[in-house]
């Protein structure tokens, strides 16, 4: 968003990228910068209204996503004005060196609220359903026994945004609810990047994003988030940084990163950590100037 992955250190970020996202959470953490998990979370640029100056429609869309390791294809099916106002079906997916993921779901957005209930089915490559301990490592996580871990989720979120002068608070809730996890194991979550004991647990994100540079094309943002309610005795807290370029109205340079602060494991960079950095491109049906990523006139 959407939408948590294989963390690499990335020289010139000083971070790592997206430590897999789910395809609504990555719901899109670019989105708290753009901050997306994608309504654009942010108001549209002033003076630009590309997204926003069009008429209701029946449309398919698309703000796909290509990064560091994970390619993020997401459709989405509706009524509405694109990527603006707008209501009706996603279907996304990600893959990456350590994992593949689909969802599918209902959606309603605006710029002030987003809505959103779907299904995910996750399958690991590398990492199986885990046995319960107090704390875990990253070796238990990586080398548990058994086959690769597979299992759907359903989840219900909510994204409310409080426009400000050159800047906006953002808050994201999001319920998870596994379905098919082995009784007396845990799942370490790819979405969220936290060992879970129970079915039911929450994410919460918070991020204060500024403003800048020609028609606000660029969004920095402190970005925390916890993951609670895991049946784990402690919380997962994390918090970073984020931003977001608006390079042309159908193309955005995204990064994010947050460091672990608290959790009941040990889990290091690689498993812990939580971040991204990529390209995302948006188009729609019956765009009045329609553009290919590589053409379109630079904001910035």
């Amino acid at each position: 968003m959407k939408k948590l992955h294989v963390a690499a250190l990335c020289a010139l970020c000083a971070l790592a990228f997206w430590l897999y996202p789910s395809p609504r959470a990555m719901a899109d953490d670019a989105q708290l910068v753009g901050v997306s998990n994608d309504a654009e979370i942010t108001p549209p640029r002033p003076g630009d209204g590309y997204w926003s100056d069009a008429k209701p429609r029946l449309f398919v869309s698309s703000h796909s996503e290509l990064g560091l390791l994970y390619a993020k294809p997401y459709f989405s099916l509706g009524y509405g004005t694109p990527h603006w106002i707008w209501a009706g079906v996603d279907l996304n997916a990600i893959v990456t060196p350590e994992l593949v993921q689909g969802y599918f779901g209902l959606r309603a957005a605006t710029p002030i609220l987003d809505f959103s209930f779907g299904a995910r089915d996750t399958a690991s490559f590398n990492k199986s359903f885990l046995t319960p301990a107090s704390r875990l490592v990253s070796r238990d996580v990586l080398h548990g026994p058994g086959p690769n871990a597979r299992y759907w989720a359903w989840e219900a979120e909510v994204v409310g945004t409080v426009p400000l002068p050159h800047a906006a608070l953002v808050g994201d809730f999001i319920a998870v609810h596994t379905l098919d996890v082995p009784t007396g194991r845990y799942v370490y979550d790819e979405s969220y990047r936290a060992v879970v004991k129970d079915s039911l647990f929450y994410v919460l994100r918070m991020a204060a994003v500024a403003r800048l540079a020609n028609e606000n094309a660029l969004k920095l943002a402190v970005l925390a988030e916890c993951v609670f309610g895991t049946g784990r005795g402690r919380d997962v807290w994390r918090i970073g940084p984020a931003a977001a370029l608006q390079l042309t109205d159908h193309v955005e340079a995204m990064a994010v990163l947050t460091l672990n602060v608290s959790s009941p494991d040990a889990l290091g960079l690689v498993l812990g950590a939580y971040g991204a950095v990529g390209i995302r491109y948006r188009w729609a049906t019956g765009e009045k100037k329609a553009a290919l990523p590589w053409s379109g006139p630079l904001i910035p």
